[in-house]
């Protein structure tokens, strides 16, 4: 029997991991296979190990683990990999394939632009708009975040500005300084983020810390969250690792 598991980053906030449960449970329903389970890389449980123990008690002859995470950083590359390949010890007989996270995608460039109008029907110069991402360590992964920058941009026919909430250049206290010395501008922030977790509360602690003359014209917008766009995308990728191991099979 196939299954799925759905691994999700983890938060200190509470808030967060319950929206990443139901934002999993809403893909899940999107998806057509007998097990479905949920596990985080950190901060929560239950752990990677956890989900696939839970897997096999279910019944599981096949596990497709599943990275519910936008860029592939060393979570997904390092992290997922070393814990699979460890259960994989315990139990070779079970086959496991890891399918990608989402990566660059045209749906992700669709879905940003929703929750702009969410917040603005019309974008007029000079207003800015900061696409605003984790950051990492890996530069394959800002490369990643920068594509998605430039694809926006070729959307809204206007410049986007990148920035990070940590580790990675331009840092969002850069960009944030930049963009208050431009003064009566419209600046519309947009967190490339699946929930609302401590990035997203240091995101509004900013704003209202902004003199209120400026917080007006400061935008910000809703996470990702839960959308048919990102659905599609995660079926996509369940194919893909299918595909790929049937391909790697008859070579």
């Amino acid at each position: 029997m196939d299954a799925i598991l759905y691994v999700c980053h983890g938060s200190r906030v509470k808030s967060a991991v319950h929206s990443a449960i139901q934002f999993v449970k809403k893909v899940q329903k999107q998806i057509d296979c007998p097990i479905q389970e949920i596990s985080f890389i950190e901060l929560c449980e239950p752990s990677i190990s956890v989900g696939l123990e839970n897997c096999l008690r279910k019944g599981a002859k096949s596990v497709t683990v599943l990275p519910v995470l936008l860029l592939s950083a060393n979570h997904a590359k390092v992290d997922i990999p070393l814990e699979v390949t460890n259960f994989q010890m315990k139990y070779p007989h079970i086959n496991i394939k890891i399918a990608n996270p989402i990566g660059i995608h045209k749906n992700m460039i669709e879905l940003i632009q929703k929750r702009i109008n969410e917040k603005v029907k019309h974008i007029l110069k000079p207003a800015k708009i900061l696409l605003v991402g984790r950051g990492s360590s890996d530069p394959l992964t800002i490369d990643d975040f920068n594509s998605i920058v430039k694809l926006l941009e070729a959307n809204l026919k206007h410049p986007v500005l990148p920035a990070f909430m940590a580790v990675s250049k331009p840092s969002i206290h850069e960009a944030w300084d930049q963009l208050l010395t431009e003064k009566n501008q419209k600046v519309i922030i947009i967190p490339y983020l699946f929930f609302s977790g401590t990035l997203m509360n240091e995101l509004r602690d900013k704003i209202k810390k902004l003199p209120l003359e400026v917080q007006n014209n400061w935008i910000l917008c809703e996470t990702l969250g839960y959308d048919h766009l990102i659905s599609s995308i995660f079926i996509e990728r369940i194919i893909d690792a299918k595909t790929k191991e049937f391909l790697t099979a008859i070579r």
